[in-house]
């Protein structure tokens, strides 16, 4: 990168964070108004008393929630290419001089390790994964419950 100018680089780095938050957001999105879909399709299924005519939706719940783990994986996919593009555009700006040393933010970030020991093991985006695949058993229990009514 030796041709392009700090204020390139700059603008890079802020559209490649920006493009991190937006697959958040849209992850975020995504899980609600799954949430809510299940929530609706399962009121539906009750109030229908389990019935046989209702085993689709039972399907359809499973299938929501395979279909929430997949993308929430895609998102979490692209949002961790952003991110490693904005760590090398930020490795750049302080190998030129732009940027200070990050000496602060590793002991930051050592110091938020010490706090949560256990928590900060945990991948975000694995739980997301595991909510999502919840969702899927949960479809397929009342299925097996709508089987059992009948």
């Amino acid at each position: 990168m030796a041709g392009v100018s700090e204020e390139a680089i700059r603008a890079y780095w802020k559209e490649h964070r920006e493009q991190l938050r937006q697959c958040e957001t849209q992850r975020s999105t995504l899980t609600n108004l799954l949430l809510v879909i299940t929530a609706a399709l399962s009121a539906l299924i009750v109030q229908q008393k389990f019935a046989l005519n209702v085993m689709p939706l039972c399907f359809f719940v499973t299938l929501v929630g395979v279909y929430g783990a997949v993308a929430v994986s895609k998102y979490f996919e692209r949002a961790s290419y952003h991110l490693s593009q904005a760590r090398a555009l930020t490795k750049e700006l302080v190998e030129r001089g732009v940027l200070g040393s990050d000496e602060k933010l590793a002991s930051a970030r050592a110091e938020h390790y010490r706090s949560f020991p256990r928590l900060h093991r945990i991948r975000l985006h694995r739980l997301w994964v595991v909510l999502h695949l919840a969702i899927a058993l949960y479809g397929l229990s009342l299925l097996a419950v709508c089987l059992v009514v009948a």
